[in-house]
């Protein structure tokens, strides 16, 4: 049984239908990456995977990349999550709101009904309902790692995700293709290959898994950067 797979047996009575925000687990770990607006006039990113990344002139590119989206700060979006399923000819698609700090991790909140908050930080996944009540999802160490190896794709740490991933890259810094695949045999069953496609320090597109048929994709609107949440939103979207 894979991590997605026990975070939707897990979810599911709570947040019904179809354990919806056990994806959501999944998509906090990619939505909140910084600068995730995508203009309609922006180059097409590549459809392929690219070569491994390696050493030399291409790789100190693909870095200034990398840097350039650490370096945006805090951001708040809205967003709209498709997630396919085998059993459906049609996506579940879910709108919500993003809020990324980099101190304080990933918080998505989806507006329902029911309404919900989804965090992801350095200290696990947690839930919170629309009366403020917190639930710890149930302790496994493999759904632990996998939280551990998403934060790095969502602050673009890249000597982080260099230990965790082989990361491919496609196209140029004006027109991208990152997919970042689990070097623990584990992590590729339980996580599958991460995709993140964009044009220069926008995100455009964000694709997890294809484990066992199931992929989420991840669209997001207009994005403010470089935001300051004040007191009362940090203890509302965060923890």
């Amino acid at each position: 049984m894979t991590t997605l797979t026990r975070l939707l047996q897990a979810l599911r009575p709570r947040f019904a239908p179809g354990g919806r925000l056990a994806w959501a687990v999944v998509a906090a770990g990619l939505a909140a990456g910084p600068a995730l607006a995508a203009a309609p006039t922006s180059p097409v990113p590549p459809l392929a995977p690219g070569p491994v990344l390696g050493l030399g002139a291409g790789a100190a590119a693909w870095g200034a990349l990398f840097a350039a989206l650490a370096q945006q700060g805090a951001i708040a979006a809205p967003f709209t999550e498709l997630r396919h399923f085998p059993f459906r000819h049609l996506p579940v698609v879910l709108p919500g709101e993003l809020r990324f700090d980099p101190s304080h991790g990933v918080s998505l909140h989806y507006p329902g009904p029911p309404e919900a908050t989804l965090i992801v930080d350095d200290r696990g996944l947690v839930l919170r309902d629309a009366r403020g009540r917190t639930h710890e999802l149930p302790h496994d160490p493999r759904t632990a790692a996998a939280g551990a190896v998403l934060l790095p794709v969502l602050r673009f740490d890249l000597p982080a995700l260099a230990g965790n991933f082989q990361i491919r890259a496609a196209g140029d810094t004006h027109a991208w293709r990152l997919d970042f695949e689990p070097r623990d045999p584990a992590l590729t069953r339980d996580l599958g290959t991460i995709t993140v496609a964009g044009a220069e320090t926008t995100v455009q597109r964000l694709e997890f898994g294809r484990v066992g048929d199931q992929r989420i994709e991840i669209r997001v609107g207009a994005v403010r950067t470089g935001v300051t949440f004040s007191a009362a939103e940090l203890r509302r979207y965060f923890r």
